[in-house]
Formats: structure tokens, sequence, C-alpha cells
């Protein structure tokens, strides 16, 4: 499982990526992307495609405490099969629209800075504007 360094370490994995953590009975694992796909560009910005990965548990075998459920736990989780279209990329936001990437990169800094220091507005009435009657008030 090891490469050794000259420094006494051992390489135990390769990664492009953490796609997260997560925790069972036993303690944490680590999940790691150990190969990808590049799949596209958007602007200059590559996306790729998880090709595999590889959970370590966090922390160390020798420590281990064992559980009687971990491994069941285990199992569960490993057939969430993230070689299946699960995408990522370093420099570009997958979790909004294009539209809304390019709104961004397009907007001076300083109109991005006074966005993100106004407080948002928490909740807003559909009906403000048409004069209905709504739930805590009445209509104009």
């Amino acid at each position: 499982m090891g490469q050794k360094g000259s420094s006494g370490l051992f390489r135990a994995v390769s990664a492009f990526g953490v796609v997260g953590f997560v925790r069972f009975l036993e303690g944490y694992y680590i999940v790691l992307i150990t190969k990808r796909r590049k799949m596209a560009d958007i602007g200059g910005h590559a996306i790729y495609k998880i090709e595999d990965t590889n959970m370590i548990y966090i922390p160390n075998d020798s420590v281990r405490i064992t559980h009687p459920d971990e491994a069941r736990y285990l199992r569960i989780f490993q057939n969430v099969d993230l070689s299946s279209n699960f995408y990522f990329s370093y420099s570009y936001d997958l979790s909004h629209s294009l539209q809304y990437n390019l709104t961004v990169l397009r907007m001076p800094l300083e109109m991005l800075k006074s966005e993100t220091t106004q407080p948002r507005q928490e909740s807003f009435d559909i009906f403000e504007d048409e004069g209905l009657i709504t739930q805590g008030g009445s209509g104009r």
C-alpha cells in the first residue's frame, strides 16, 4: 500500500481531491478522489468526472476501536457509486448555473463586496405587489 520516501514516511494514496469526511461508529473516514477524467472546459475552467474514490480510516488502523456494525455501515456507504455522474472543478462553481456564474464574473469587484456586506432579506411575500390579502396583513 505504500511507497517509502526518504523521510521514513509512506505514501498511502495519491489523490486529486477530497470528496468529504464520513463518520460511522468507530471513527472518521476521508473520501478521496483517486481517479478523474476531464470531461469539458467551460470558459477555460476544466470540469472533471470522478472515476474512482478511496476511503481511508482516520485515525490510523492501529488505534481503531472495533464495533460489530461498522463493516455493515461501511458496505452500505460504499454502495453509493461516486463514479457515476459526479463532477467537480477546481476553479468553476458547479453548484450554480452558467448564467449566474457569468453574471458574477462580470460584476465589478465593488458590487460583489457591497452585496456580501448587506444583510439578506429573510423572506418575501410573492403577493406583496398584487394588492392581495396575505396571512399577516390586509390588501391595499
